[in-house]
């Protein structure tokens, strides 16, 4: 069963590190699956069922007033292909003032961070539900 995204979130958003840095959570209207499917097609990529869920029930996630883009719109999603350093594709999916949020498509897909005046993306969360929850915890 997919979680409810959004409650989670709101919940997130109590986080003591959350309220002192006014990390607040923006939703928007669903992506249509038929949308997410032509898109998967359109990029030949699969989206991992956990984000999956999500843009079915928001296209996309602002916080802290447009500093933070923990989801960028499904339009605004970037696949990365590099088969010199990495031999599945990732995808470019969210975004702060310092750094690029990245997904591992491979065997289990990750969370990385590119820093964007930086050369190296590092490991950031293992899980999307758990790099949410340190982006509403003020690691991102």
């Amino acid at each position: 069963m997919t979680p409810s995204w959004k409650a989670t979130i709101i919940e997130w958003t109590e986080h003591p590190k959350a309220r002192e840095r006014k990390i607040d959570a923006s939703f928007f209207p669903p992506v249509p699956e038929s949308d997410l499917t032509q898109w998967e097609d359109r990029n030949e990529v699969q989206v991992p069922d956990e984000i999956r869920g999500y843009l079915l029930q928001s296209n996309g996630l602002e916080a802290q007033k447009g500093e933070i883009w923990p989801v960028l719109p499904l339009g605004d999603w970037e696949p990365i292909e590099n088969e010199c350093s990495h031999p599945d594709p990732w995808i470019r999916f969210g975004e702060t003032q310092d750094f690029l949020y990245l997904l591992s498509l491979g065997h289990s897909p990750s969370i990385y961070r590119y820093a964007r005046f930086g050369s190296d993306e590092e490991f950031f969360a293992p899980s999307f539900s758990q790099y949410l929850q340190k982006i509403f915890r003020g690691e991102g």
